[in-house]
């Protein structure tokens, strides 16, 4: 069997949004190449023997989005609706230009592998399931298996929000992971020391691709719901939820209710033109604690009142 490399030129602004659209497609996996991620990276780590001045200096901004597909799959279609995405995102989105290159399916597992690193967020380090890593002291390493498109921690929101968890007391905690995608949120904070994580997520490939990471990471104290955001009378020491600021807005009572007074809510996945709006709605009944920027998002947390 080939696969099909689509791949989508695009700006760091517009690669999630392009990313998204490519899962929506039936993406089995999604790579980002961004010069930003490379820069960023060589920043956090220190322990480099030489760095060649073109990484740091390249004034290239192209993002390159590939997602891989089946033979089969609509390619007019696609193109159709990231020219329709171009025409109305708030971002600025790049030339938008495709090609598609064939793949075999040896090829494919290494294809979209070699995309990942280990990124460090804080003292936690979120590595990727297939590499080995040699954590240094005080790093607390956190494997996670991407598969199917779901976050891998390195996208502002995600990234923001586990550095806010280590802004908080998670020691004997029990936390739940609303919207959960990957679990890596919530994997992490009982990497932290949670005592429990209730994770949820309406889809339930979201929830397979959770309980693989959490047994990765030798996880035993969780559960998971797939479906709506129903609790019963079940309340958490944290809550953190990495959705849209529609989403946000929707469930923000839900969110409340299923938080302990005196507990943490953390929000993010939201672009800057709609935090006002967020912040505003949240801290009627919660304190505002901390807000977080990076790039066109912020990630905010609230004390529950």
């Amino acid at each position: 069997m080939q696969w099909i490399k689509f791949t989508v030129t695009t700006t760091t602004e517009g690669s999630e949004l392009v990313a998204s659209l490519l899962s929506d497609y039936g993406s089995e996996g999604v790579s980002i190449v961004d010069n930003n991620d490379v820069v960023n990276l060589i920043k956090q780590n220190k322990n480099w023997d030489y760095i060649d001045d073109k990484l740091l200096n390249n004034n290239d901004k192209r993002v390159f989005v590939s997602g891989y597909f089946d033979e089969k799959f609509n390619a007019s279609q696609l193109r159709s609706d990231l020219e329709l995405l171009k025409q109305r995102s708030v971002f600025p989105m790049g030339a938008m230009e495709t090609s598609e290159m064939l793949i075999d399916s040896q090829d494919w597992e290494n294809e979209w592998r070699k995309y990942y690193v280990p990124l460090k967020v804080g003292k936690v380090v979120i590595v990727p399931a297939w590499q080995k890593y040699s954590a240094d002291k005080g790093e607390i390493p956190v494997y996670i298996e991407p598969g199917m498109a779901f976050g891998t921690g390195n996208h502002e929101t995600t990234s923001m929000c586990i550095e806010l968890l280590q802004d908080t007391d998670l020691s004997g905690r029990n936390v739940a992971d609303i919207g959960c995608g990957s679990g890596i949120l919530g994997t992490v904070a009982l990497a932290l020391g949670a005592k429990k994580c209730w994770f949820n997520d309406i889809d339930e490939q979201a929830i397979k691709a959770t309980e693989g990471n959490l047994e990765l990471n030798n996880c035993t104290s969780y559960k998971l719901v797939c479906g709506d955001l129903d609790v019963g009378n079940q309340k958490f020491d944290v809550v953190m939820a990495n959705l849209t600021a529609d989403l946000l807005l929707r469930l923000k009572e839900k969110l409340s209710l299923v938080c302990k007074k005196g507990g943490t809510i953390i929000v993010s996945g939201i672009i800057n033109a709609r935090a006002e709006e967020i912040k505003n709605c949240f801290s009627k009944d919660m304190k505002v604690n901390r807000i977080i920027k990076k790039g066109e998002w912020q990630a905010m947390m609230f004390e529950v009142l």
